[in-house]
Formats: C-alpha cells, structure tokens, sequence
C-alpha cells in the first residue's frame, strides 16, 4: 500500500470514492431544502454564507478534477491558478441562487465521480501536487474530496454535524490529522500534545502525538469522541466536553488549512 510523506497509508481509492458518492448525495439532500433566503443566511465558516460554501464544494470537485487529469495524462494541472483567483470564483460564485447553486455542485461531483472512475490502479500511484506540502500519490485525491464534502456539509448549519460523520472516517482522519500537524513546517508555533479517542472498537492504540511521540507522558493529552476530536482539531468545535489531563485548558490547536 502507498503512503504520502507523513507515513501514513493511502486509503483505498476505490472504497473511498463509493464514501464520497454517498456522502455526497447526502449533502446535495440538505442542499435541496434550501430556498434562495437559506442559502444568503450565514455558515458556520466566518464570513462565508451558505452559498459560498456550496460554491466551494463545486470548485473544489473541479480542482480535483484537475489533479485527475495531471495524474492520468502525467502533464501538471494544478487544482488553481492561485490562491486569489480560487477566493474570487468562490465569491463570485455565492451570490447565485439555490436552484443554481445545487445544479453546480451536482453538475461537478457527477463529473468528479466519473473521471475518478476511469483512474486506473497504476495510475493511482502517480505523484500529483495538491494545496498542501510536496508531491504526494494520487490515490489521496478521493479523500481529499471525502474531507470537503463531509467538513463542508457541517458547515451548511443545516442539522448536520460532526456526530453525523461516519466512524469509516473520523478514525482515519485523526491520525492523518495529528501527521499532517506535526509537521514542524506546516505548524511552527503548536505546542506539543496527544489525543486519544475513547469510542472505537478498543483493537487498536488510538493514541496520536502532535508533534510529540504517541507515548510522551510529558505532554497534556486530551480524550474524548474521535468525531469531537476531529471537529476541535479542525475548528469546528470549541472543545466542549473533551477532557484534558492533566487537567487545564485545551491547548491551541495548529490552524487548519
């Protein structure tokens, strides 16, 4: 099995792309109970209405689309032109109205889900360039899509949220999480800790180090649902009700990018 830099694992890109047609299809759900008023009204993400957050979810299937195609034709496609030019599709994009919001996000998730069909395995394996760090295999971009479409769902406000997210991702997330954190070149300034999810089947070690050793004491470590760990560690959650020993504050966590 591939892995990126960090170490850890590639998931399997074909399982993971039936876990973003599902999730998927159960975001455009939410999306169709929106009339124009609801998707003016703000997300969760500050200074982003729910249409700016469905718009987002559209580019993003067509940035990934990009990556697609740089790893079946080996000819580089980055996922935007650049930072500015992804915020200004975004806002142009948010002031739309409902009906063709969700004919977007519909309209490019069918076309992701069918150009990721057509990846074959060996293909997979090609280095391709996302948002984040270097090179890494192209069998991540599934769950790079899986992250946006599940994250941005709780974003809507809509009765969704991270206790909705299914244990097949909030497992693997927080691992990839705590890698993707102690990176000391992604988050120079994080203070040292653990986390330990208390839910699970309990067959495996879940504890995780971010930017310490699983296995350092020495730090505080904080306990709580994976689901609620994930979300704190992510900014979609204050921390409420995870527990810290020994006892005191949360530490900050890096900022997510």
């Amino acid at each position: 099995m591939a892995t990126d830099p960090s170490g850890i694992p590639v998931p399997d890109p074909t399982e993971t792309l039936a876990r973003v047609v599902e999730s998927t299809a159960h975001l455009i759900a939410t999306a169709e109970q929106f009339d124009d008023a609801a998707v003016r009204e703000p997300s969760l993400l500050p200074g982003w209405t729910r249409g700016h957050v469905l718009t987002h979810v559209a580019r993003n299937a067509e940035a990934v689309i990009r990556l697609l195609t740089w790893a079946a034709t080996g000819v580089e496609s980055p996922m935007y032109a650049s930072p500015e030019a992804r915020d200004a599709e975004i806002e142009q994009g948010a002031g739309r109205s409902a009906a063709e919001l969700l004919a977007d996000v519909r309209e490019t998730s069918e076309r992701f889900a069918v150009q990721a069909a057509r990846i074959t395995p060996e293909q997979w394996g090609n280095e391709i360039v996302g948002r984040r760090g270097g090179p890494q295999p192209a069998g991540w971009l599934p769950w790079w899509r899986l992250e946006e479409v599940l994250i941005h769902h709780v974003d809507l406000d809509a009765s969704y949220s991270p206790a909705h997210w299914p244990e097949s991702f909030t497992e693997p997330e927080l691992a990839m999480i705590a890698a993707r954190f102690s990176n000391p070149d992604f988050t120079p300034e994080s203070p040292a800790f653990r986390v330990l999810a208390e839910d699970g089947d309990g067959t495996e070690d879940r504890v995780y180090g971010i930017l310490a050793a699983p296995d350092d004491e020495q730090v505080p470590e904080v306990r709580g649902p994976a689901a609620a760990l994930v979300a704190w560690l992510i900014g979609r959650s204050n921390g409420d009700g995870l527990n810290v020993e020994p006892h005191g504050p949360l530490p900050q966590p890096p900022t997510w990018k």
